[in-house]
Formats: structure tokens, sequence, C-alpha cells
């Protein structure tokens, strides 16, 4: 799969970028490479025939199920308030339903309400991706001074069948504009195949939802999370059509991975953000050296800043903390499994990240089944868990952070030698350990790490996340 990418990667941004293009073209979700490294990513380039029929199938299903939801639905959105003005509009999303009692959002933090201490109205769109019903929603944030519109997967039904033949009338544009690049039929055939997916699909509903919302509340500002998805540029075009003075913030919630690409590549005026807001200095210095991009970078810091705080005196204990895909949980539990059973004195804390649950772990492994005494599964919260450790054992996650900002010592475990990197802290030198095996981790773990490789630690993580700035997007309205 390297080779695909090192081989296509250019071919897609040429696609995207061809004079002939269009919205169409740009929400076809499989020339959008996020990353050219991280595991089921690369799955979504690799589907077998039967796969690929199977899928076809199901799309075709859910999109005759979606037409009709209009009909029991009565709108695409989900809201307590109606004719809301908002001089913001915050596009986040709704990933687990414990999110509906909470004030601040997930993504965006308390931000939102200091716009609103501020004298700036706002309001945040939620991508439901939580599939919470319309009651739940309803019913949650009552008392909060921020409404919310939660999105529905449908846009009406004469809606999904417009959009639906708009992309099947594109279909002729896009064969144009591969036969012109000469590129290969069988590489042509699954761009093609693609360009009807479920995931393009959503990427357009999406961005048309976010856009008829911010003509409703005569929005001045949209600001969306950054990743580099199709969905996001689309935003971008779709809200300046409705309104052409509207100003367009990505803002970069995450780690900027090494072998990350959509997020750091142009699509032009149309598709980019007016702005990028960052979460810390580091990302900003990363965006800062790509010459192509154009947009303002702005550091704007993180919900998920936390203070100074090494703590001492901790217990010999790893947390390992996989991020939210299956495959990556079980990569890391069966890893610290093994030299669990080896060395029974060590102990490790599994931690999950928020949209996953032991319980559909174990639908997945059989390794839960009879689990050794010095392997704990966490049900705290993540700075209790912190607190009980002295290392971390990591790949992507980005919980690694807060971690060794309270002094645990990072260790980034690569499966193979020619294994490209997914490691959230790769700018990190000092302090981190990366290991292969199992040899390779058990010198990690009885490795010592001094007052000023903490320090050191602590620094990194203080310039990963930043404060969160509320001048700094006021100034970037201006």
């Amino acid at each position: 799969m390297k080779n695909f990418f090192k081989s296509n990667i250019s071919v897609f941004d040429k696609i995207l970028l061809h004079k002939s293009g269009d919205q169409h073209i740009v929400a076809n979700t499989f020339l959008h490479i996020l990353s050219t490294a991280y595991p089921d990513l690369l799955e979504n380039y690799n589907l077998s025939t039967k796969g690929k029929i199977w899928a076809s199938i199901r799309f075709k299903l859910v999109f005759v199920v979606r037409a009709f939801q209009f009909i029991f639905n009565g709108k695409y959105y989900c809201t307590r308030q109606e004719n809301v003005a908002s001089d913001v509009l915050f596009v986040s999303h709704l990933t687990n339903k414990q999110q509906i009692s909470q004030d601040a959002d997930a993504y965006f933090g308390d931000l939102p309400n200091q716009l609103l201490l501020n004298g700036i109205s706002n309001s945040i769109i939620l991508m439901n991706h939580a599939k919470a019903n319309k009651r739940q929603m309803l019913d949650g944030w009552c008392g909060s001074k921020i409404p919310r519109f939660v999105l529905f997967s449908s846009l009406g039904f004469l809606s999904e069948i417009k959009l639906y033949f708009a992309q099947r009338k594109s279909e002729q544009q896009l064969k144009f504009i591969m036969n012109d690049l000469k590129i290969d039929k069988k590489l042509a055939k699954d761009i093609l195949y693609n360009h009807f997916s479920s995931s393009t699909f959503a990427a357009l509903r999406v961005a048309k939802q976010v856009a008829n919302i911010a003509s409703r509340t005569n929005a001045k500002f949209i600001v969306t999370t950054y990743e580099g998805h199709a969905w996001e540029c689309l935003v971008y075009h779709f809200a300046r059509k409705v309104n052409p003075d509207i100003k367009c913030f990505g803002y970069q919630h995450a780690a900027v991975f090494e072998h990350q690409h959509a997020i750091k590549r142009t699509l032009g005026k149309k598709y980019n953000p007016d702005v990028i807001l960052t979460s810390g200095l580091l990302s900003q210095a990363i965006f800062k050296r790509i010459q192509s991009i154009k947009s303002s970078i702005i550091c704007l810091g993180s919900p998920q800043h936390n203070p100074s705080d090494i703590l001492l005196n901790k217990s010999q204990c790893c947390l390992v903390v996989p991020q939210a895909e299956v495959s990556e949980c079980l990569t890391l539990f069966e890893f610290s499994l093994t030299y669990a059973k080896n060395y029974q004195e060590k102990k490790f804390i599994w931690r999950l990240h928020p949209l996953v649950s032991f319980e559909n772990l174990k639908k997945h492994s059989a390794i839960f089944n009879n689990l050794p005494d010095n392997i704990y599964l966490s049900e705290s919260d993540l700075d209790e868990d912190i607190q009980k450790c002295d290392s971390v054992l990591y790949r992507g996650s980005t919980a690694v952070v807060k971690a060794i900002n309270a002094g645990l010592m990072p260790i980034y475990y690569q499966k193979s030698a020619d294994e490209l990197s997914i490691d959230s802290i790769y700018q990190l030198h000092q302090g981190k350990v990366v290991v292969h095996n199992q040899k390779e981790l058990n010198l990690a773990l009885n490795k010592d790490i001094d007052k000023e490789t903490k320090q050191a630690l602590q620094d990194f993580a203080q310039d990963f996340f930043t404060l969160l700035d509320v001048q700094a997007l006021k100034d970037a309205m201006l």
C-alpha cells in the first residue's frame, strides 16, 4: 500500500485541482488521502471485489432509507431553538451520548461560552456520529445558552434524489478529467466506484446542511474542525456560495502526524479555510513551513491544554492508551499482554478512547477472557490513571501529551522497522523510547528518567497544546 500512495498521491491531487473539476469531484472521499501511514485508513484503498459489491448494495439500501427519513423527522436538523441569529457557527461532532449533558463542547471546549461573554453570539452544529435519537437531543443542553443544531443523515426525499442525480451527472465530468490526465484504467475504475460511496454523499450532505444553517442564522464566521476531510472543503465552498463575505476557519484540534497529507495540501481559495487555527505552537510551526498554504495561520490553543504538573513518587505501572480504532486497541493490548504474562510484577492499565468500549472489544478478541492480575481495565478518568503510572505506551493517541506533561516516560510501539510512523509526538526526541519487540519494551520499562528529562517532556507538552486563547479568535475575525 505504501507504493500505492507513493505513485498515486500526486495523481489524486491533480484530479482535485483540475480546471474542469467542481464540488462533486471534490466530494469524492477516495481522492482525499488523509495519511499515507495510518493502517485503518489504508484499508479503504484495498477493498476486494466482494467487498465493493457488498458496499455498493449497502449504499443503495441506505440511500433509499435516508431519502424517506425526512418524512418522519420533518427537518434535516434537530434543535430546541428556532430563528436563531448567530455571528459564529462552530461545526463539531457528537461522538457519544454522554456529550448531550455537557455544556462544554468536546472539540472546542468552553470557547463558545467565552465568545458569548465577549458579546459574540454563536451556535454549535453537531454531526451525529453517536446515533442519538431526536428525543435525547431535544432533552439535552436545555440549560445551555449556546444553541445546538444536530444534523440528521437525510436532506429530505426530493433533495436526496436531486443529490444523487447531480452526482451521477458529474460522472462524465470525472471521466473526462481522468482521461485528460491519462489515469490508469484500474485506478480510474476505483475512483468512479467511490464517486458514489456513502462517505462521498455524506460529505455533500453535511456541507449543504451547514450552508443552509449559515444562511438561516446570518452567520458571519464558520469554524470547523480541520483534519483534511472532503466535507470540510465542501463546507467552506457551500458557505461562500450562500454568503461570499463569510469567513471560514479550520481548527486543527488534534495531532498533526508526520505522514498526514490532506491537511497539509491546498485545493485553492474556494475549498481552503481563510484561517487555520492551531492547537499549539508546534502545529503552527508545521503549517507555517508549508509554502503552498496561503491561509493565515494562528495559534488558538486547545481545551486539552493542562497546567504544568509533574507528579512525583509514581508507582511502577504503565498506562496503555490506544486510539479509537479496534485494530489499534488490540495492537497495543496484545503487545502489553505478552509482557505482563512474563513479568507479573509490572502493572498495566488499559485505557480506552471514549468512542470504544471493552464490551465491544470483547467481540473482536478472546484476549479479555483470561487476563492476568497485573492488567487493569480502566474505569477512571485520564487524570486518575496518569497519577498511578510512571510510563505510557502509545502509538497515535494524543492522550500521551497529557501523560508526559505529568512526567510519564513515553514509549512508542513501532510494529516493524519499516512501518511508517503514526507517532502523535514524532517531533519529540528527548526522553522518548521507540520499541519494536518484547526485549526493547523490557529495557524501556526498567529505564529511569531524570528530572531534567521530565522537564523537557513537559516543555514539549506545553507547546503541543497551548492555553485556549479567545482573544486570538476575536482578533482573527477582524
